[in-house]
C-alpha cells in the first residue's frame, strides 16, 4: 500500500539544539583561526591592495563571530523555555511557516558628484574602497571590494548573495563601508615605528617596545572595524530589507547615510539603492506533500473512482496517474487550486465501510466547484489534513511571494557582467553605442582556428591535400611518348588544296589596295 510522503518542514528532534550548539561553536572556532591567519598575513603585507582586502576580511570574521555568539545565546534560551506540549488540533495548532531562499543581487548605488568634480576632473582624484555586508541572523556575507573615484556615477556590485533557511519575518541588514585609499594614509606604521626604535635606541629596549607595539596593534585588529596600517573602513550607509521589499524585478530602497563632507570616507550618495530582492518559499519551490488519492467521478450518473498520484505545491494540488509522469514532464490529469478561498472538509462518517473522504471546495462566480477524494486509512487522512492546514499557513505568511514562483538568477562565470567593476570607470564608458555585440576575442579566434585545422594549428603543421589524379603526369617521374600521325594525299587532292590556298591569298592581298591604285 502506497502511503503519502511529507516533504515539508521537518519536525523537531530530541537533541537537535545540542547538535546546533556544537555546529555553531565549530563555526566560531573556525572564524577565530581564520582571523589569526589573516592577521599574520596582514603583518607581512606591504602593498595597498593587500592591506585593504586583509582589513576587510578581518571585519567580516569579526562580524560572523558576533553573529554566531548571539545565535548561540538564543538557542540556549529556547532550550530553557521548551515545554514539550503538543496540540493535535490542526486549526488551533501553533505553527511555524516554512523556510525559503532569499537572494539579493545587482546592487546599484548612484553617486551625486558636482559637475566640476565629475566632468572637469583632469588630475587624479581621491579613490575609495567600497564593499557591502549583508547580515541576517547568524549569516553574514560580503561583496567584493570596488574602487570608486570621481569618474564614475554608480557603485555597482555584481555579487549574488543567497540566504538559505530564511523565514517570512526575515530582516536583511545591508551595510555599505567606505575607506579612503590615499597612498600616504596606507602605511605599515607599527612596523616602521618599531624599526626606527630598534635603530635609534639600544637593541634590548627597542625589542621590548617593538613587542608591545605589535601586541597593541594585534588587539586593535580584533575590533569590529579595525584601523590597521592607516586603513579604517567606516559605515557609509545602511538599510534593512524585509518581505515587503521582495519583488521579481528591480526596486529602489532608501538608504540611511552616515557622515558628512568633512569625513574622510564620505561619498555624495543620492540616498537610495537599487537592487533585486527575490524570495523563494519552500512551499512554492518544493513539494509540500505527496501521495496517492482516489478521486470521485460522475460518469453518466454513476459514481466511479480513479487513482491519482497527487502533489501539493505552490498553492495547487497536481494530480497524475503515476509518479513517473512527473519525471517525464507530462501534463497533470487534474489541477485543483489550493488558496485562501479554498475550503477543505473531512467526510469521515462511513465507519462501517472504512471509507475516509475529504472534499476540496473552490468558489467561483455563481457556483462552487467541489472535488471529493478518498484515502486508504485514517492515518493518511490526518496527514493530508495537516499538510493542507500547514500549506494554508505558509501561503498566508509569505503573502505576495506565493502568487508566482520567483526565479533566482545566478550569473554564469563565463558571461561577463553588464558593468565591469574591475576598474573604476564610468558606466557611460562601458556602454557600446554602435552595437551591443562585443568584438571577437583573440581566444575565440585561436579556438576556431584549432577546430578548423583539427589541432594542427598548435604545432604549425597542416594536412597535405591529395593532388588530382592527372597531376602525376607532370611530376617528372613518368615517360611520355608523342606520336605524329601523317596523312597521305592523292595527287588530285593536293592540286585542289593548292588552288584554294592561292585563291584565298589573292583575295587577302587585294583587300589591302586603295581604289585609286586598283584602277
Amino acid at each position: 500500500m502506497e502511503g503519502p510522503s511529507l516533504r515539508g518542514p521537518a519536525l523537531g528532534l530530541a537533541g537537535l539544539p545540542t547538535q546546533q550548539d556544537c555546529s555553531i561553536q565549530e563555526k566560531i572556532d573556525l572564524e577565530i583561526r581564520m582571523r589569526e591567519g589573516i592577521w599574520k598575513l596582514l603583518s607581512l603585507s606591504t602593498q595597498k591592495d593587500q592591506v585593504l582586502h586583509a582589513v576587510k576580511n578581518l571585519m567580516v570574521c569579526n562580524a560572523r563571530i558576533m553573529a554566531y555568539t548571539s545565535e548561540l545565546q538564543k538557542l540556549e534560551e529556547q532550550i530553557a523555555n521548551q515545554t514539550g506540549r503538543c496540540d493535535v488540533k490542526f486549526e488551533s495548532k501553533e505553527r511555524t511557516a516554512c523556510k525559503g531562499k532569499i537572494a539579493i543581487s545587482d546592487i546599484r548605488i548612484p553617486l551625486m558628484w558636482k559637475d566640476t568634480d565629475h566632468f572637469s576632473n583632469k588630475e587624479r582624484s581621491q579613490c575609495y574602497a567600497i564593499f557591502c555586508l549583508f547580515k541576517m541572523g547568524a549569516n553574514v556575507f560580503d561583496t567584493d571590494v570596488v574602487n570608486v573615484d570621481k569618474t564614475i556615477t554608480d557603485i555597482c556590485f555584481e555579487n549574488v548573495t543567497i540566504f538559505n533557511e530564511a523565514g517570512p519575518d526575515f530582516q536583511i541588514k545591508v551595510e555599505v563601508y567606505s575607506c579612503c585609499t590615499e597612498e600616504s594614509s596606507i602605511t605599515n606604521t607599527p612596523r616602521k615605528l618599531a624599526k626606527k626604535l630598534k635603530t635609534s635606541i639600544s637593541k634590548a629596549t627597542g625589542k621590548k617596545i617593538s613587542s608591545v607595539l605589535q601586541e597593541e596593534d594585534h588587539e586593535t585588529c580584533l575590533l569590529l572595524s579595525p584601523a590597521v596600517f592607516g586603513v579604517k573602513y567606516n559605515l557609509l550607509a545602511h538599510t534593512t530589507l524585509t518581505l515587503e521589499s521582495a519583488e521579481d524585478s528591480f526596486k529602489t530602497h532608501n538608504l540611511s547615510i552616515n557622515g558628512n563632507e568633512e569625513s574622510s570616507f564620505w561619498l555624495p550618495l543620492y540616498g537610495n539603492m537599487c537592487c533585486r530582492l527575490v524570495a523563494q518559499p519552500a512551499c512554492m519551490a518544493e513539494d509540500a506533500f505527496a501521495g496517492f488519492l482516489n478521486q470521485q467521478q460522475m460518469v453518466k450518473g454513476l459514481i466511479s473512482w480513479r487513482r491519482l498520484y497527487c502533489v501539493l505545491r505552490g498553492g495547487k494540488l497536481y494530480c497524475f496517474y503515476s509518479p513517473e509522469e512527473i519525471e517525464a514532464k507530462v501534463e497533470p490529469a487534474l489541477v485543483v487550486p489550493i488558496n485562501k478561498e479554498t475550503r477543505i472538509r473531512a467526510m469521515d462518517k462511513d465507519a462501517k465501510k472504512r471509507i475516509h473522504n475529504f472534499s476540496v471546495i473552490n468558489p467561483v462566480p455563481g457556483q462552487a466547484i467541489t472535488h471529493i477524494f478518498a484515502v486508504d486509512n485514517r492515518e493518511d487522512l490526518q496527514q493530508w489534513m495537516e499538510a493542507f492546514w500547514q500549506h494554508f499557513f505558509d501561503l498566508s505568511q509569505w503573502k505576495h511571494c506565493c502568487e508566482e514562483l520567483m526565479k533566482i538568477e545566478i550569473m554564469s562565470p563565463r558571461k561577463p557582467p553588464l558593468f565591469l567593476t574591475k576598474e573604476a570607470t564610468s558606466v557611460y564608458h562601458d556602454m557600446s553605442i554602435d552595437s551591443p555585440m562585443k568584438l571577437e576575442s583573440l581566444t575565440d579566434i585561436i579556438q576556431k582556428k584549432i577546430e578548423e585545422t583539427n589541432g594542427q594549428f598548435l604545432i604549425g603543421q597542416r594536412e597535405e591535400s591529395l593532388p588530382p589524379p592527372w597531376a602525376t603526369l607532370f611530376d617528372g617521374n613518368h615517360q611520355m611518348v608523342i606520336q605524329k600521325k601523317t596523312e597521305s594525299l592523292s595527287l588530285a587532292q593536293a592540286e585542289c588544296r593548292g588552288a584554294m590556298s592561292a585563291h584565298c591569298n589573292f583575295r587577302f592581298l587585294g583587300s589591302h589596295h586603295s581604289p585609286a591604285s586598283a584602277s
